[in-house]
Formats: structure tokens, C-alpha cells, sequence
């Protein structure tokens, strides 16, 4: 349950903690007689940092923690994405399954480890084993997972009978789910074996083809109860729509089949023109109306003036909105005259196909209104025929293959036999996952509650919390404490309030899996060379190394010396700015005044000559400008700093040296109680918070937790050449020391 340990590297000594607290207005007189429990019947609090929380120990306090109010609980409330635990079991935590663990689905997976397990020494050791003697056979669920863990030992040919692991039970699950038959009610089509139920696969195919099926724990899709409904109903559905179009006993035709087997490629012949002919036969009415509807047509040709006749798609279009052909006053389309080139082809098909057929020679040369009245009469029973069609998922099997399935129930009840298989060989599935959980609960449910309702494993440099993810070893320190964030922004808005330095990490490479981030806070030394791209290498927590990149920084600050030291960096940044400013103000004026000398010598040329070829004389002339200027500027620089040691040599060394102390005290001291305020004030909750952890308690870090969640490795034992660098350093400071208070007297000389 707990991943592997912090860094041996960056552990810190610690004492034992520290204080205990008997709640005496939560005493308990109830013994469980249960072996290895606490039977003082008292809550046993603990200051874990600076923060108290409930000791857990053992099973017994495991089962006080129903009773215990959730106010006096750590977090009340966590995402199961961020939390380092055995993914199964927190499903099975997770009863409404909303991806978040809260107060009552712990109490509820405490009271059902209680209810069925009496002996609790695999809780206290969180053992992956259970022991068949410490089961409750009381209840139903008791017996079935007692017998069920029998049946695993006989089927595995353990000679081990007194208890069952973890693995046995995830070894004959994973079988049990791969099996065609294990879902209840659900059915692969491997479950028809053998050639004699090759008609019942190929039925069971058909079904998931068609209408789809359900999930299986495969990863397959299998057929239900549902889905084969659904199949039999849409295939009867389909069957009666097609049998309305069959002729009645002793007729060739029906009406809504005027033309046989032809009739639906007529039909959509038909529609294709239908339009266009009723257009026609409505112009020609107009024309019998008034003679002058022709003359306004023939006058509306102007508009062609408008088409580019080059353009295929502009002719194409003119075409496709042009009238069939030139209506004519006797309302008759001449199948001889001027038909319209886009529907030539199309209207000889229909005059072939549909038209002869229906009207017979009379419709070989013309077609009349009235004609087309009775082609359109003779259409309207497969026009509402097809409307009416069923939507079917079962049409592309085929009209002979889903009557076969129809007519055959042989085929429906073997499906539903193998349905009834499966329901009881589900129910030993069910068995399996019982067992599943007992084992679960058994190994990982105190280990839980010890990073939910206390984090006891947060302030343990040898144990990792639930929620940390791993390391993260960059600017040659290690990160050890590093939280899943899944809303970057979110998380940076709630984690400024923690008062740390939190660095926001990509972990991870398309190589080695799909990237997640990670909030890093800096807990202790300085900010180093972190800044935003910093790549460096992340060890998860079950020990996979991943690529890791810094992709934001919140800032704040990591040490008391770090945050002295920011007003007088600050004012080293603010010089140098001055001096660079200064410096770029005089190389611009040089280049003015250099701009300047050279137009002056073009003019005098009288035209515009390369600068290699500008005489020397007015050159020469501006770089003794140039220097006379620069030996102002130092003759300037001499007095500021003649004045500066004039002063000082009018002061004694003490007074110097007091003024300076006085002016660095004066930054420092306010810098340094700030920084203090904030360092007291850093506030471990606030990165559960920022990542959808409800926490009660305010974790302040303190500093043994700074120095073991950043700290800085050892070196190898027995190296050489290590400790001469922190003697030289201290050397060097010194030295500078020592040479101020020398000048400081010879100052005051």
C-alpha cells in the first residue's frame, strides 16, 4: 500500500515523537477481546509536526475511527486519481463511484471489514494473506467467501489450506474473466465451441455486428438479454414491413411493387425527375394562361450575359436550373424536341424503364399531364411503403438470413441456455471479487486510514504518504515530495497561499507513457538554477525513472538567508541596471556625435561617399572628442570618489563601521522578520488543497521537514577532496572580513 521509501540520501535524525494526548471526554469502556487492540478504549492523539491528529496504531483504533467526529479527521475528502494505492481497492472504497473517497465510504468499508473478519492481526500487519480461521462464517457472505477461497486451493493444487493470497485470488479471477461465459448474462461467441454450435456463433456475431453488445471483463463485446431483444425485435419488425410488399395468393403484382423485382431502381428514377417534370407542365399551364409567359421567358435570357461560359461549374449550374425543356401551350412533352442536355440521359432512362412500362406505347414519343398524374398514382403505394420502413440495424444480414433466425428457436434457445451459464458461472465470479475485497480491506485499509484521517507518513522520512508520487532530482538536490496535479492554473491559485516556492513539473515522455504533472515545493537551501524549461529526471514512487521538465514557478520564499539577501540583490540588480543605463545613453551619444562627423564630411564632399573612404582629418577630429569626453567623464568620477574617501577618512573606523552596520541591519532586520512570518506560516495543506483534497487540519512545515523534502545528497563515503571546498569558503569570508576592518582603520588614519 505505502510505495517505497524517501531518499536514503536526505534523511534526518529524529527523535521520538514528542507528545501524547488522552481526549478524556472520548473515553471508551467497550472491550472488543480482540487480540493485539488497543483495550485502554481511548482515542490516542499525537503531534505529528504541528499539527495533532489521531494515533492508529492497530485494528482497534482502526475501528474507533467510525466514532471519532470528522472535524478531528485530517482530510474528509480526496480524489482517488492523486492517491498511490491498489487501483481495485479504491474502486471498491469508491462505492457511489464518483472518483472521490469521502468520510462515509471509509466508515462503511471499516464496518464491512469488521462484520466479516474476527481475528485482526493481518489488518495490523496489512497482510496480502488471509487466514481462513480469522473469517466470520456467520453471515452468508462469510460462508461464500470462506468456501470460494477452498475452491481456489483445490484448483491451484496448493497444499497450503489454512489461508489464500492476494495473488492466488487475482490468479483465478483474471481466468474467470477471460472466460466466454463469466459475466452474468453475458456471452461471447467463443462460449459456442465446436463445429455443432457454429450456427449459434455465427448467430452471436451477427447480433454484436448489428446492434452491438455489452462489456465483458474481457475487454470483448458480448451478447445479453438486451441486445438479443432488441435483434429478434428489430428482425420481426423488418420481416413484416418487407412481407406488405409481397402479392397477394395468385396475383403477380402488388400494389406497392407496380413493377415487380423493378420497381424500387423505377421508383428512384421516378423521384430523380419528379421535380423537374412537375416544373415543366406548371410552366406550360402558365404559357396556356397568357402567350406573353413565352415572350418573358425568351426576355429573361439576359442573364446569360452574366455567365462565364468558360467556367465549367457556372455552365453546370445553369443547366441543373434550366426547365427540362421549352414549354409548350398543348401542355405535351415532346420526347423529339430540344430536351435540356443535363437531363437527356436521365428522362430517355425513365421514358424506358418506368414510363412504356406503366402507360404502355402511348408514352414512346410524349408525355401528357395526365399521364404523368397516373404514373404518379401508380407510385404512391411504394411511396408510402418505403416511408414507412422500420429503422432496422438488421437489414444489411439479409431478408434470408433473418427469417432463418426467425423461424429458427432452436438457435434463440441455445443462446438463452448459454445466457443461464453464465449468470452461474457469474456467481462464482462474484465469489472471487468477494474474496478480492476481504483481502483488500484486510491489507490496505489501516495503511489508508493512516493517510486520511492522520498523515502520520508525511512527517516519516523512512515512509511515503498515499499522495506523493515520487522524487525529483534537479540542480543537484532531490525533491522529495511531489503531489499529481490535474488542473495547473487551479492548483497555482490555491497553492500561493501555501507560502512555499512550488515548481510544477511535466513528468514523463511519449516513450514511457501519456505525461501527467506534478506540484514540487522547495522547502529548504536557495532557488539555485530552478527557472521554467529546467529538465531533470523523476523516480516514481514503484521506482520507474521518467524524463521531467519545470513548466511553471510560483514564487515565494525558500529560506530565511535567501530572503535577507533579496533587498540587496535587488539593489546589485538596480545598480547594474543604473550602469547599464548610463553606458547605453553614452554609446548612443557616441554614435550621434559620430553620425554627425560623417554627414558633416559628406557635405563638404558635396555628395555621399563609403564610410572607408571618409578622410582622416575630421576622424581623428572626433576621436579626440571622443576622448576628451571620456577624460571628463573620469576626472568626474576622480572627484566623486576623492569626496568619498575624504569622508571616510573624517569618520573613525568604529563610526564607518557602525554606519555600515546600521544601513545593512535596517534592510535586513525588516527582510528577515517577514521572511520569518512567511517561513512559520508554510502550509503543507494548502498543495493537498490545490489538487481536490478536503483538509481540516493546518500542516505547517516545519524544519526537519523542510530539510528532508529538499535536501541536498551526501557524498560517497571515504571521497576525498569534499570538505577542503567548505573550508575554503569559509576562508574566503573571513578574509573579507578581516580586509573591510583593515581599510576601516586605515580610512580612519
Amino acid at each position: 500500500m505505502i510505495a517505497g521509501p524517501r531518499s536514503p540520501d536526505c534523511e534526518v535524525p529524529r527523535p521520538v515523537d514528542v507528545r501524547r494526548y488522552n481526549v478524556r471526554d472520548m473515553v471508551w469502556g467497550r472491550n472488543d477481546g480482540v487480540a493485539g487492540e488497543n483495550r485502554a478504549g481511548r482515542f490516542r492523539f499525537q503531534y505529528f509536526g504541528t499539527a495533532l491528529q489521531l494515533k492508529l496504531e492497530n485494528a482497534g483504533d482502526l475501528r474507533r475511527v467510525g466514532e471519532l467526529d470528522e472535524a478531528h479527521w485530517v482530510a474528509t475528502s480526496a480524489p482517488i486519481e492523486t492517491i498511490n494505492a491498489d487501483p481495485v481497492f479504491l474502486e471498491l472504497v469508491d462505492t457511489d463511484h464518483d472518483g472521490r473517497i469521502g468520510c462515509s465510504e471509509l466508515r462503511q468499508a471499516i464496518s464491512w471489514l469488521f462484520e466479516h473478519l474476527k481475528d485482526h492481526v493481518g489488518t495490523n500487519a496489512g497482510s496480502t494473506a488471509l487466514v481462513f480461521a480469522a473469517i466470520r462464517n456467520e453471515s452468508d457472505q462469510g460462508r461464500r467467501i470462506r468456501e470460494t477461497a477452498t475452491k481456489i486451493l483445490n484448483r491451484l493444487g496448493s497444499t497450503e489450506k489454512s489461508q489464500i493470497t492476494l495473488d492466488q485470488v487475482r490468479q483465478i479471477k483474471t481466468e474467470e474473466e477471460h472466460r466466454a461465459v463469466s459475466e452474468a448474462g453475458i456471452v461471447l461467441p467463443e462460449a459456442a465451441q465446436g463445429d455443432e454450435n457454429a450456427a449459434v456463433r455465427q448467430f452471436l456475431n451477427d447480433i454484436l455486428a448489428t446492434v452491438g453488445g455489452a462489456s465483458h471483463p474481457s475487454g470483448s463485446k458480448g451478447v445479453s438479454q438486451k441486445y438479443l431483444d432488441q435483434f429478434l425485435t428489430e428482425t420481426e419488425s423488418f420481416l413484416r414491413w418487407l412481407a406488405r410488399a409481397e402479392p397477394a395468393d395468385g396475383e403477380p403484382l402488388s400494389p406497392v411493387m407496380p413493377l415487380g423485382e423493378r420497381t424500387s431502381a423505377a421508383y428512384s428514377l421516378f423521384s430523380s425527375l419528379r421535380n423537374k417534370i412537375d416544373e415543366y407542365f406548371t410552366l406550360c399551364e402558365a404559357l396556356l394562361l397568357d402567350p406573353h409567359v413565352g415572350e418573358q421567358m425568351l426576355a429573361g435570357r439576359s442573364h446569360l450575359k452574366e455567365v462565364d461560359f468558360t467556367d465549367p461549374t457556372a455552365v453546370r449550374s445553369l443547366l441543373i436550373k434550366a426547365p427540362l425543356a421549352f414549354p409548350q401551350a398543348n401542355g405535351v412533352l415532346d420526347f423529339d424536341s430540344r430536351i435540356n442536355p443535363h437531363y437527356a440521359v436521365q428522362l430517355e432512362d425513365l421514358r424506358e424503364r418506368v414510363l412504356v412500362p406503366l402507360l404502355g406505347d402511348a408514352a414512346e414519343k410524349k408525355l401528357t399531364r395526365e399521364q404523368w398524374g397516373r404514373v404518379q398514382e401508380s407510385f404512391s403505394p411504394h411511396e408510402n411503403w418505403v416511408n414507412s420502413k422500420p429503422a432496422c440495424r438488421v437489414e444489411g444480414l439479409g431478408a434470408q438470413r433473418l427469417r432463418k433466425y426467425l423461424d429458427d428457436s432452436q438457435l434463440v434457445r441455445d443462446t438463452r441456455a448459454l445466457m443461464e451459464q453464465s449468470k452461474t458461472t457469474a456467481f462464482v465470479l462474484d465469489n472471487v471479487r468477494l474474496l478480492e475485497k476481504l483481502v483488500l480491506y484486510q491489507a490496505h485499509l489501516l495503511s489508508f486510514a493512516n493517510n486520511f484521517v492522520s498523515f502520520p507518513d508525511l512527517y516519516n522520512p523512512k515512509r511515503r504518504a498515499l499522495f506523493e508520487m515520487g522524487t525529483l532530482i534537479m540542480d543537484g538536490r532531490h525533491f522529495n515530495l511531489s503531489i499529481r496535479v490535474h488542473d495547473r492554473s487551479r492548483h497555482a491559485n490555491i497553492a500561493r497561499a501555501s507560502n512555499m516556492l512550488v515548481l510544477y513539473v511535466e513528468v514523463g515522455s511519449k516513450e514511457k507513457g501519456k505525461p501527467y504533472e506534478v506540484a514540487v515545493p522547495v522547502t529548504s537551501g536557495s532557488r539555485g538554477i530552478l527557472y521554467v524549461g529546467k529538465r531533470g529526471v523523476f523516480h516514481e514512487v514503484d521506482g520507474r525513472e521518467m524524463d521531467a521538465s519545470v513548466v511553471e514557478i510560483v514564487e515565494n520564499p525558500i529560506s530565511l538567508w535567501e530572503a535577507i539577501m533579496a533587498p540587496f540583490q535587488r539593489l546589485g540588480r538596480a545598480v547594474t541596471g543604473k550602469i547599464e543605463k548610463i553606458t547605453g545613453a553614452a554609446e548612443e551619444k557616441l554614435d550621434t556625435v559620430g553620425s554627425e562627423a560623417i554627414t558633416g564630411v559628406q557635405a563638404a564632399f558635396g555628395k555621399k561617399q563609403p564610410v572607408s573612404q571618409v578622410p582622416s582629418a575630421p576622424s581623428g577630429q572626433m576621436v579626440g572628442g571622443v576622448l576628451a569626453g571620456g577624460g571628463i567623464a573620469l576626472a568626474a568620477l576622480g572627484s566623486s570618489a576623492a569626496f568619498v574617501v575624504k569622508t571616510l577618512a573624517s569618520l573613525t573606523w568604529q563610526s564607518t563601521l557602525a554606519g555600515i552596520l546600521v544601513a545593512v541591519a535596517s534592510v535586513a532586520i525588516p527582510a528577515s522578520l517577514v521572511a520569518h512570518l512567511k517561513l512559520r506560516q508554510r502550509d503543507l495543506s494548502a498543495i493537498l488543497e490545490a489538487s481536490g483534497w478536503a483538509v481540516n487540519a493546518r500542516m505547517r512545515l516545519t524544519r526537519r521537514q523542510a530539510n528532508y523534502f529538499t535536501c541536498v545528497p551526501g557524498y560517497p563515503s571515504g571521497a576525498r577532496g569534499i570538505r577542503a571546498r567548505s573550508w575554503l569558503v569559509w576562508a574566503l569570508l573571513v578574509a573579507a572580513i578581516a580586509g573591510t576592518v583593515v581599510l576601516m582603520v586605515v580610512l580612519s588614519r
